[in-house]
C-alpha cells in the first residue's frame, strides 16, 4: 500500500508540473505578442522620424531633378549622382530668334557625362517669329538622343508680348510646337504657370503635349491650368528656392516612378 500510495503521489506531481508548464507556455505566448506589439509600435514610430518627407528625398514614387541655366554657373561640375538625390537635369538652350545660352554646350555635355537624365528648353518670345524660333532650338539640341527628356518650351510671362490677342499668342505658339514635333519626331514639352496658362493657353488642343507645371503653392499636388485638369502634370517645379552645391535652383519633381519616367521619355520619340 505505501508503495503505491507514493507512487500515485509521484503521478499526480508529474501531472500538475505539466498542467503548470502548459499554463506557462500560454502565459508566455500572450506576453510575448504584447511586447511584440509595443515594440513594433515604438520601431514604426522611429521610422517615421528618420524618414519624413523633404524636397531633397522624397518618398516614391517621385523622381526628382533640378533646372538650370548660366546663371548656375559651373554647378553640374559639383554635383555627385551618387551623394545628391538628383535623377534629371534640365538646362537652358536657347532664346527668341537667336540667342544661345553661355553655359548650354558645356552643361549639356556634363549632364550626361555624370549620368543624370539630360533635358533641355528654349525660352519662346511671342513678338518673335515662332517658326525661325523652332529652327533655333533645333539646330542647338542637334545631337539630343532617345534617352533624352523631350525638347521643352518655356512659355512663360516674361516672354509675352501684352498687346498681342491671345488667338495669335497661341496659333503662334502652336506653329512653334508642331515644327519640333514633326521635324524632331518627338511630342515636345510645354513649361507654364498657373496664371499663364490659364490667361493664355485656353485651346484644349494644347493638352495634347505634356506638362511641367510651375507653381509654388506648398501643397502636396500642383494646382493645374483649366485645360489640364484631366490630363494631370509631367513635371512639377515645386519650389525657386532649393538650396544645393553653392546656389539656389529651382527644384522639380516628375510625377512617379524612374522606371515610369524612362518609358516616358522612350515613348516620347515617334
Amino acid at each position: 500500500m505505501r508503495k503505491h500510495h507514493l507512487l500515485l503521489l509521484f503521478l499526480s506531481s508529474i501531472l500538475i508540473f505539466g498542467c503548470k508548464q502548459t499554463k506557462n507556455k500560454e502565459v508566455h505566448k500572450e506576453v510575448h505578442k504584447e511586447v511584440h506589439k509595443e515594440v513594433h509600435k515604438e520601431v514604426h514610430k522611429e521610422v517615421k522620424k528618420v524618414n519624413p518627407v523633404s524636397i531633397d528625398k522624397p518618398e516614391k514614387p517621385f523622381v526628382f531633378g533640378i533646372d538650370i541655366s548660366h546663371y548656375n554657373n559651373n554647378e553640374v561640375d559639383l554635383l555627385s549622382k551618387s551623394k545628391d538625390s538628383i535623377q534629371f537635369i534640365i538646362c537652358k538652350a536657347t532664346e527668341g530668334i537667336s540667342y544661345i545660352d553661355p553655359k548650354f554646350k558645356s552643361n549639356w555635355n556634363a549632364i550626361k557625362e555624370r549620368g543624370f537624365i539630360r533635358g533641355a528648353y528654349h525660352f519662346y518670345r511671342t513678338q518673335d517669329d515662332p517658326i525661325t524660333q523652332a529652327n533655333h532650338f533645333l539646330k542647338a539640341i542637334v545631337n539630343i538622343e532617345k534617352n533624352d527628356i523631350p525638347p521643352i518650351v518655356d512659355f512663360e510671362e516674361g516672354g509675352i508680348d501684352k498687346l498681342q490677342s491671345t488667338e495669335t499668342l497661341e496659333a503662334n505658339l502652336l506653329t512653334f510646337i508642331k515644327i519640333i514635333e514633326n521635324k524632331g519626331n518627338v511630342t515636345p514639352i510645354i513649361y507654364t504657370s498657373l496664371n499663364c496658362g490659364n490667361r493664355y493657353l485656353k485651346n484644349p488642343v494644347f493638352n495634347k503635349y505634356p506638362l511641367w507645371i510651375a507653381d509654388y503653392n506648398g501643397k502636396e499636388q500642383p494646382d493645374l491650368p483649366k485645360i489640364w485638369l484631366t490630363k494631370n502634370y509631367f513635371i512639377w517645379q515645386k519650389t525657386d528656392d532649393y538650396k544645393i552645391v553653392n546656389g539656389t535652383d529651382d527644384a522639380d519633381i516628375f510625377n512617379g516612378t524612374l522606371t515610369q519616367f524612362k518609358t516616358f521619355i522612350k515613348n516620347s520619340y515617334h
